[in-house]
């Protein structure tokens, strides 16, 4: 009888235990004499609560092991399903449907919120509630995602943190972090009625598992193809903007922004060397004008080397103003790194319009697809100096010499990094004189000399020197020897105070220092790297030939405008001389004077003397007028016993000073015993005239006046 009790109430359960127990106690007490209805009673019901109780177990662990055994099945197949998924989006998206084949419960995905408060909604089983889309930070899902680690909440009654979902009640709470990697990036979030068993709770973990497997083969498989798509596309470029637009569009799309940059340091200047997307008018103008040194979180990266990924620039303060005003809510910013140097030459900027979250795997990917990219840019550069270089061998000498020396002095600063500024200098005999200036005034430099010894001081390596090595200063510009050869007035108009960083190039050709190319920064201290003085050593052997023709070229030109006697430019060369002079003086507003000296005396230390002691009287005047020049001016023999001087910087109380020592200078002289004299007059740009005939015409007639009245000098 308890057998037969026992067996029935383990099938039947619990409702079935006080029917059953009575009606065998009554049964039993009717066959059996020797036990009382109440022992009976009590002892078949215990028999038959503990065979109920088992039988309710052994119902329940099948029920669970059937559900299992199905959630297993259903998730054997999800993995399949998944596996043919070529997104991180589409992955995420079904797998609401997945799982709600499992049982009646929420489910649902979360993302952080691009605004980064609290978690959106990715994609949810079509029972949840649609208008349900936000949940803040602090509940399962949060710690769970924070955490990264699975949250199971058997019954929500008792969390304090369980956010519930609106008429959909649940008991038990499974938040499962989704990992690309090392980084979650969402939640798998379920609710259920009823606990989970042991078995579908470890089912449910090892699928969470295996979508983030899915997840981070995903990016693994998105960084190769886009490396391989950037090795592809970038070296088949032909030129630095085609470069940037590819390497652009290929980032852009896949890391879903609306327009980007690739941006290039050119001096004080962040520059974009072309553009990609929707970009803003205005920020365009303020690329293609550049950012000037210092402004906005560009400069930032510029001098630390490491990326800025913002996610509010709207409120930044370090922000520009003008990509606030263009709606720019989100921006990286990602330096390209090149072999062998230190400093940010080039970077990438992509933007955005909306809020958006930067996760681990976009910031490794873009790093990775930047150093790519400085592969490609190294061979690019190298590419395009040589070709810089070739065009400047084939250009340079068909130009006059000044707009030479400018030629190859612009070539320099656009070719060397860090460069802004820079002078080059020509050697003359055993000084060097300022022939070009990029970024500086060459009038304010007019006249400047340095020896030799000076510009070896300035190189500061004597070795160095011989080889024509660059030598990089950063410290200390103003105490240097560079400011020997300047006046306090010089040094400030020239801007030599303002010089940061200096690159300096001795161009050598034969064994001799042909030139000096002077490279300068006016704002950052560390602008000149190794990438710079690998530049500027390329630029060197090219250039030295260019400089070398140039110069024989210029002494056949000096030749031809030479007075062969004196050894001082003759009437040619004055007349270009004047209107060069005169032209400058117009655009740069300052005063030019004239003398035109005839000699006295000379005449007949010829006719009693003989031409050779003549030609040695004119000899000894020339030297004369030289050793009272003032640095600047420029002195010429017209013809006979004719000289004259043009003199910038000079008003008429100057032109009457160096007339003064002229004259005295030629009066002190005395040939075979016989005394020189000299009539002078003297005429002002602007202040007499503002046309070179007619400066020249004054000039003359006072010194006629001069001479018809007896007088030395006559300036009005």
């Amino acid at each position: 009888m308890m057998v037969a009790l026992a067996t029935l109430t383990s099938v039947l359960g619990y409702r079935w235990v006080l029917p059953l127990t009575a009606g065998a106690s009554l049964l039993d007490a009717l066959l059996s004499t020797g036990q009382s209805l109440l022992e009976l009673t009590a002892l078949y019901a215990v028999s038959s609560l503990l065979a109920a109780w088992l039988g309710a177990r052994l119902r329940h662990a099948f029920r669970e092991r059937k559900r299992a055994s199905h959630l297993l099945n259903l998730l054997i197949r999800a993995q399949k399903e998944l596996s043919g998924l070529d997104s991180r989006g589409e992955v995420l998206e079904a797998l609401p449907a997945i799982l709600e084949a499992y049982g009646q419960g929420n489910v649902s995905v979360w993302e952080p919120s691009p605004a980064g408060e609290g978690f959106v909604r990715v994609a949810a089983s079509r029972s949840f509630p649609q208008d349900y889309r936000t949940i803040p930070e602090h509940g399962v899902v949060g710690r769970a995602f924070a955490q990264r680690r699975s949250v199971h909440v058997t019954d929500v009654a008792s969390e304090s943190d369980y956010v519930p979902v609106p008429g959909r009640p649940a008991r038990c709470e499974l938040a499962l972090p989704l990992v690309e990697q090392t980084e979650a990036v969402a939640v798998l979030n379920l609710e259920y009625p009823e606990p989970l068993g042991e078995e579908a709770l470890q089912a449910l973990l090892e699928f969470a598992e295996g979508v983030s497997r899915r997840l981070s083969r995903l990016v693994e498989r998105t960084e190769l193809s886009l490396l391989e798509n950037l090795n592809r596309t970038m070296y088949s470029a032909e030129s630095l903007p085609g470069l940037g637009e590819r390497v652009l569009a290929l980032l852009g799309q896949v890391l879903d922004f609306d327009s980007g940059a690739l941006v290039r340091q050119e001096g004080s200047r962040l520059r974009a060397v072309t553009f990609w997307g929707d970009v803003h008018p205005q920020e365009r103008a303020l690329l293609e004008e550049g950012i000037p040194f210092g402004q906005g979180l560009a400069w930032g990266v510029h001098r630390t080397g490491q990326p800025v990924f913002n996610d509010k620039y709207a409120t930044d303060e370090r922000g520009l103003q003008t990509l606030k005003d263009a709606g720019v809510q989100a921006l990286v910013l990602h330096p390209i790194p090149l072999p062998g140097s230190a400093r940010v030459r080039f970077m990438l900027g992509f933007q955005s319009r909306r809020q958006r979250h930067w996760r681990q795997s976009e910031k490794e990917l873009l790093a990775r697809a930047c150093r790519a990219v400085g592969l490609a840019l190294e061979g690019m550069l190298e590419r395009q100096h040589t070709q810089t270089l070739l065009e400047l061998q084939q250009t340079v000498l068909e130009l006059s010499p000044e707009a030479a020396y400018h030629r190859i002095l612009q070539t320099a600063v656009a070719m060397v990094p860090g460069a802004e500024a820079g002078t080059l200098m020509a050697r003359q005999g055993e000084v060097f004189v300022f022939r070009a200036v990029h970024g500086f005034s060459l009038e304010d430099l007019h006249g400047v000399e340095f020896s030799l010894s000076q510009q070896q001081a300035w190189h500061g390596d004597l070795e160095s020197w011989e080889r024509g090595l660059p030598r990089v200063r950063s410290s200390a510009i103003v105490e240097s020897s560079l400011e020997s050869g300047l006046t306090e007035g010089k040094v400030r108009d020239a801007r030599v105070r303002e010089i940061q960083a200096n690159l300096h190039l001795p161009i050598r050709y034969g064994g001799e220092v042909l030139a000096l190319l002077n490279l300068d920064n006016l704002h950052d201290p560390l602008a000149f790297d190794q990438d710079s003085l690998r530049a500027a050593q390329l630029f060197a052997p090219a250039v030295a030939t260019l400089l070398h023709d140039l110069r024989y070229r210029q002494r056949l030109e000096e030749a031809a405008l030479t007075d062969v006697l004196t050894g001082l430019l003759n009437r040619r060369a004055f007349d270009l001389r004047l209107s060069e002079e005169l032209e400058r003086a117009r655009r740069y507003a300052y005063p030019v004077s004239l003398l035109v000296m005839d000699l006295s005396g000379f005449k007949a230390i010829n006719d009693r003397l003989g031409h050779e002691q003549g030609d040695r009287a004119l000899q000894a005047v020339a030297q004369a007028l030289r050793q009272q020049r003032r640095n600047g001016d420029s002195l010429y023999r017209w013809g006979g016993d004719e000289f004259a001087a043009i003199l910038p910087h000079a008003d008429l109380e100057g032109a009457v000073a160096a007339g003064t020592r002229y004259h005295r200078a030629i009066g002190a002289l005395e040939v075979g015993g016989m005394r020189l004299g000299v009539n002078i007059g003297a005429s002002c740009f602007p202040t007499d005239t503002e046309d070179s005939e007619s400066l020249l015409r004054l000039a003359d007639n006072r010194m006629y006046q001069a001479k018809s009245r007896g007088m030395p000098l006559s300036a009005g």
